[in-house]
């Protein structure tokens, strides 16, 4: 009973995610340090998990090879650091130790819940229960702080210059962005499981509250998450509808989902990711509006002389959107250093090709207030800074069990097109969408907890890891 409780301890970390994001902006105002609130209580809860996997090791089959990948993983990080200390210069190593340890944040906590849930899940506790109420309070915590904050007009800014949008009391809006659209879902399913009537909608206030604060936010990540999950919800309603799913929670569900999308579209121009994209492709030089009429022009219609002339002028004066601003409009100029680090990895020494070049790449000497970048994808991130050979294995668990899970649901799609199965699995790929074009998911402790969980508890829920 006492293991049992620690255990479920580990798994309601969950709920005090965002607590610690605001205590750790309270500390970056109030002391200016790079070593924060969050940073002491995610390492210690990172090192908690290793204590799980080494105590669990001496009678977990599981446990002993999941620990057996952290020490190959450690091998991997010895190795990239004595080649890059023999290749960089300067070689910022508290900078790469720090980039290190959000890398590495993500495998061990993954690795240590998957086993905590194994052993709950053997003491007969319903994992998918319990994951999703700690994430779903996790949300309205979220929620309530973007609320307070706007109304104590004490809510962060997003951004700096033309664009608008706040973080709450929450310090980095890309973070954020991606673990409100992380928990959208689930916040989802929440309602949808407690809605069976259209006439009793309530239970849908906790989605439209974590879905005002995202808008709030200003940003793609924010406006594309509540869109997916609500088309999510519709689509699935009527996929089940046509399958003979035919109860009053899916028909109740369908009907909201379908309003609340056409409150979603008819809101769009008035929201704050609306104007930040016009501003965005204004300053790409590019001009939507139609082709000025010159004063004294006479308009011609079809069939008068001249006409196709000026239809012809008429189309080459309207503006020409090249891939490299489409490009730019997607990524934020992410796919810009992408390049200039592609560049790099190609003129590396084969050691950093096959172990990586570590943090930011082979810098040079940084000017004055300047500080090495990263790309801010993280699957590029992963592969040009741990190399070929790092990469494959930072990327192997994600893939097993990720694939695991999904030839599973497949085999297994007549019973498992549930809203719970969806929900669950738009959360997962938004949040491998988020860090493949905005990163900030796997290379980020305070959002990778999260897909971490979801993950875990997935693989352990279906029996897909057992110790037989």
């Amino acid at each position: 009973m006492n293991r049992n409780k620690i255990l479920l301890a580990i798994v309601a970390f969950l709920v005090l995610q965002p607590i610690i994001d605001v205590l750790t902006t309270a500390s970056i105002f109030l002391i200016d340090t790079s070593l924060t609130i969050g940073v002491i209580v995610r390492v210690v809860f990172m090192l908690a998990m290793i204590v799980l996997l080494l105590w669990l090791s001496k009678t977990s089959k599981i446990s002993r090879m999941l620990t057996l990948y952290l020490v190959g993983l450690a091998a991997l990080l010895v190795i990239n650091v004595l080649v890059n200390m023999q290749v960089k210069d300067p070689y910022y190593i508290f900078q790469e130790l720090k980039f290190f340890n959000k890398i590495i944040y993500f495998h061990i906590v993954f690795l240590g819940l998957m086993v905590a849930f194994r052993q709950l899940k053997d003491a007969n506790v319903d994992v998918a229960k319990k994951t999703t109420k700690y994430i779903w309070l996790s949300g309205i915590i979220i929620g309530i702080v973007f609320v307070i904050a706007q109304i104590t007009g004490t809510s962060l800014s997003n951004y700096s210059h033309t664009k608008t949008g706040f973080t709450g009391w929450f310090f980095a809006g890309n973070e954020i962005g991606a673990i409100m659209a992380i928990i959208l879902p689930i916040m989802a399913l929440y309602a949808v499981e407690k809605t069976d009537s259209v006439k009793k909608p309530w239970a849908w206030i906790p989605f439209l509250l974590l879905s005002v604060s995202m808008l709030a936010l200003g940003t793609k990540v924010g406006y594309g998450g509540i869109l997916i999950v609500l088309l999510s919800v519709l689509v699935g309603s009527i996929i089940m509808l046509l399958t003979k799913q035919r109860t009053a929670t899916v028909k109740s569900n369908l009907i909201v989902s379908i309003i609340l999308t056409a409150v979603l579209v008819v809101i769009t121009p008035f929201t704050p990711v609306f104007g930040n994209m016009f501003a965005h492709i204004t300053s790409l030089g590019i001009n939507l509006g139609d082709p000025v009429e010159r004063p004294g022009q006479e308009v011609l219609v079809e069939g008068d002389e001249g006409f196709e002339e000026q239809e012809l002028e008429a189309e080459e004066e309207r503006p020409e959107i090249t891939n490299e601003q489409v490009q730019n409009l997607v990524f934020s100029s992410r796919e810009k250093y992408a390049e200039v680090m592609s560049d790099d990895f190609s003129s590396s020494p084969l050691t950093q090709q096959l172990f990586g070049m570590g943090f930011a790449g082979n810098y040079p000497e940084p000017l004055p207030g300047k500080t090495p970048k990263m790309i801010e994808m993280d699957f590029h991130d992963w592969f040009y800074s741990f190399g070929w050979l790092g990469f494959i294995y930072l990327i192997a668990p994600l893939v097993w069990f990720a694939g695991k899970y999904l030839i599973h649901f497949i085999r297994h799609i007549n019973t498992h097109f549930t809203y719970f199965y969806v929900l669950y699995g738009v959360a997962f790929l938004l949040a491998i969408g988020i860090a493949y074009t905005a990163g900030h998911v796997l290379t980020a402790p305070a959002v990778s907890i999260y897909i971490a969980a979801i993950l875990a508890m997935l693989v352990v829920k279906e029996n897909l890891i057992t110790e037989k």
